[in-house]
């Protein structure tokens, strides 16, 4: 009988790790939970990239045209890249669809994961961000790896 899913573990290992590094390094990789759900989607690395690439996205807009227009900071960032986030996700799921290429794992992490990201790169950059967020990801899908191997 198997305890912990994938999902349970990852998300375990992913906060444990991403708590590690930021003491440690006082580098967040993309926020707490990021780590984890990434971990569970690195055996899609299209997925991966369609995320770091949302966030991107994300980032770019708020920060250079609409900040521009609206006063932003603290939560009302944070709502507007979420937001921003979301309606990404939507116009990538349905350029997607049309094409043929299946993005039902990117559904679930495609909303808040991406906004996560974006909203760390305001408080670190985007190399550090990035940097952190694909180590503490890796080494959560090696555990995930090693996990397979010994059950």
């Amino acid at each position: 009988m198997i305890l912990f899913s994938d999902f349970y573990i990852a998300m375990i290992v992913g906060l444990l790790l991403s708590l590690v590094v930021m003491e440690v390094f006082g580098v967040s990789p993309g926020g707490l939970i990021v780590p984890g759900y990434l971990a569970l989607v690195c055996d899609t690395p299209a997925i991966v990239v369609l995320v770091i690439l949302v966030a991107v996205i994300d980032f770019v807009i708020v920060k250079y045209f609409l900040s521009k227009c609206v006063v932003l900071y603290g939560r009302r960032r944070f709502v507007a890249l979420v937001i921003l986030a979301i309606l990404l996700s939507l116009v990538f799921d349905l350029t997607f669809s049309l094409v043929g290429f299946t993005t039902f794992e990117f559904r679930g992490i495609g909303i808040i994961v991406p906004a996560l990201i974006a909203n760390c790169f305001y408080k670190q950059g985007i190399k550090l961000t990035l940097g952190s967020t694909i180590v503490v990801t890796l080494l959560t899908f090696g555990v995930l790896c090693l996990n397979y191997y010994l059950l």
